[in-house]
């Protein structure tokens, strides 16, 4: 899993295939995990965008939002198989 995400402020979008690959996921995953709710996401054309900030304050508390306020929040270690780690 690659933990480098973009800057929020200079991309505040990412694309499914972005989002698998700082995940270590399968694009279907991501794919169910945004019609499930699970992962926010907004729809511009065909393309389906997740937001930067909130991917960032979910899966890296150091490298986020949240680092940026001073707060962490708990994650699971062992995330179920075809959940995303959050």
């Amino acid at each position: 899993m690659s933990n480098h995400l973009p800057d929020p402020t200079s991309r505040p979008t990412l694309s499914v295939d972005e989002v698998a690959e700082i995940l270590g996921l399968d694009r279907k995953t991501v794919y169910a995990s945004v019609r499930s709710g699970e992962l926010p996401s907004l729809r511009v054309g065909r393309r389906i965008l997740v937001p930067t900030r909130w991917l960032a304050a979910h899966i890296a508390p150091d490298e986020g939002e949240a680092a940026l306020t001073g707060s962490r929040s708990p994650r699971s270690q062992h995330p179920a198989q075809g959940q995303l780690p959050l």
